[in-house]
C-alpha cells in the first residue's frame, strides 16, 4: 500500500482501458461513477462489484483499489478527486465518519448528480473558479449523503498495522510529528516502525513525511496566493530556512525559483 498525492485542488478524467491500481489512500475524497463496464474495487476492508450506473465514494484515508474486469473500449470510468477543503460544509463529515457501504446504486443517484457531474467535466478547472466547482460538488454530495449511512471511524475494525500508521501520518503529518510520536501512538518500539517504513514503503520516517508535506506545499503554490512563509508553516515546517533547505533538495531550485517557473506572473505574493 502506497500515499498518494496529488497537487490540483480538484481533477475529473475518464478511464476508458482496463485498469489496474493496487492498495493506495490519499487525503481527498474520490467519486468513481462507473459509465461501462465491470469494476471490482477494494475500500477498506471490503470487496465490490461495481456496475454500470453505480458510483463509489472513496472517503479521505481510506484503502482502496482498482480491478477492471471488462476490456478497454467496453470500459468508461468517470473518476473526480478533491480536496477537502473545498467542500466546507462537509469537511466535518469527511474527516471523521465513513460510510457503511460506499457504493451507491443506479436507482439511488438523483438526476442532480449526473447534472453537476457533467458540468464538472465540462469545466477547465484552472479557469474556473473554485467556488463553482466547490458549488457542483456540494451538490452531488447533498444527494449522495442523503442515500449514504454514516458510521464514526472509531467503529470500523482495525486495520493492520501498516495501514494504521499510514492513515495515521496522513492526518497528522502537518503537525508536529515525529518517529517516537507516532510509535507511542501505535504502542510499538521506534526501531520496529522505523523497520515498517523501510520494509512497507521503501523509505524512512523522515523522509517520507516530508514528501507528503513537500506535495503539499507544491499543491499550495498552484492554487493559492500565499506567500512563501506561510506556506512552509501551512506545510508543517517552524521556520523558513529549513522547508527552503528541504524544498531545493527535493525539486533542485528554491521554492521562489519553483513558482516563477512554474506559476509566472500569475501568481501574486512570492517573495520568499
Amino acid at each position: 500500500m502506497f500515499y498518494e498525492n496529488k497537487q490540483d485542488y480538484f481533477l475529473s478524467y475518464e478511464e476508458t482501458v482496463s485498469l489496474q491500481y493496487p492498495l493506495h489512500l490519499h487525503q481527498y475524497i474520490e467519486l468513481v461513477h462507473v459509465v461501462g463496464g465491470l469494476l471490482e474495487m477494494q475500500i477498506g476492508n471490503e470487496k465490490y462489484l461495481l456496475h454500470p450506473g453505480e458510483i463509489a465514494l472513496i472517503f479521505p484515508n481510506v484503502p482502496h483499489s482498482y480491478h477492471t474486469l471488462s476490456k478497454s473500449g467496453e470500459t468508461q470510468l468517470n473518476i473526480m478527486n478533491s480536496y477537502v477543503d473545498l467542500l466546507p460544509l462537509f469537511k466535518n463529515q469527511l474527516l471523521t465518519k465513513h460510510p457503511s457501504t460506499p457504493i451507491l446504486t443506479a436507482d439511488q443517484i438523483h438526476e442532480d448528480v449526473l447534472y453537476a457531474e457533467r458540468r464538472l467535466y465540462e469545466l477547465n478547472p484552472a479557469e474556473s473558479s473554485k467556488a463553482l466547482t466547490g458549488s457542483l460538488l456540494s451538490l452531488i454530495l447533498c444527494r449522495l449523503f442523503s442515500e449514504l449511512s454514516l458510521e464514526d471511524y472509531r467503529e470500523q475494525p482495525p486495520q493492520d498495522i501498516p495501514g494504521g500508521v499510514i492513515a495515521y501520518i496522513a492526518n497528522h503529518y502537518l503537525e508536529e510529528i515525529t518517529l517516537t510520536s507516532v510509535a507511542n501512538h501505535f504502542g510499538i518500539g521506534k526501531y520496529s516502525l522505523s523497520r515498517i517504513f523501510s520494509n512497507v514503503l521503501g523509505c524512512s520516517f523522515t523522509s517520507y513525511v516530508n514528501t507528503l508535506r513537500m506535495d503539499y506545499a507544491v499543491m499550495l503554490m498552484m492554487n493559492t496566493d500565499m506567500n512563501i512563509f506561510r506556506i512552509a508553516m501551512e506545510a508543517g515546517y517552524n521556520n523558513q530556512q529549513t522547508f527552503n533547505r528541504i524544498f531545493k533538495k527535493t525539486y533542485g531550485c528554491t521554492p521562489k525559483q519553483y513558482r516563477m517557473v512554474r506559476m509566472g506572473s500569475h501568481v501574486k505574493n512570492t517573495s520568499a
